[in-house]
């Protein structure tokens, strides 16, 4: 399984859409930055540690230097506001988790997708202590 670069607002639009079958861990990702390395890490992590979870999962990928504007749509259509590194979980085209910088590590995601896989009734958000 590889991280899909969204390149384009057709792309990202049809990701999202998508996320009515399949749900999307779409990652904003600055390479201007370390703590998105390290959080571009932790994601690879998680896909390579997690296969029977993650495989459950959409991935998408937005450089948010490269595609500023597909940033700047996410975060205006998703109601999320922009930081870098961040990732968000939707389903159904609806946000249900996002997270941002130390918070993005491969056991976090494990949890967060375990949480969804076992209540995906949830149409609000998911709330973890």
């Amino acid at each position: 399984m590889s991280l899909m670069i969204i390149q384009s607002g057709e792309q990202l639009t049809q990701l999202i859409q998508q996320s009515d079958a399949r749900p999307l861990f779409l990652y904003k990702h600055s390479s201007r930055c370390g703590s998105s390395r390290v959080a571009h890490i932790a994601l690879n992590q998680f896909i390579s540690r997690f296969p029977d979870v993650s495989s459950r999962f959409a991935f998408g990928v937005i450089r948010v230097v490269e595609e500023k504007a597909l940033s700047d749509r996410v975060s205006l259509e998703l109601g999320i506001p922009h930081v870098s590194p961040q990732i968000i979980l939707i389903t159904r085209q609806k946000v249900v988790w996002h997270a941002s910088h130390q918070q993005i590590n491969s056991n976090q995601l494990c949890r967060i997708a375990l949480h969804f896989l076992n209540a995906p009734e949830t149409r609000g958000k998911i709330y973890i202590e």
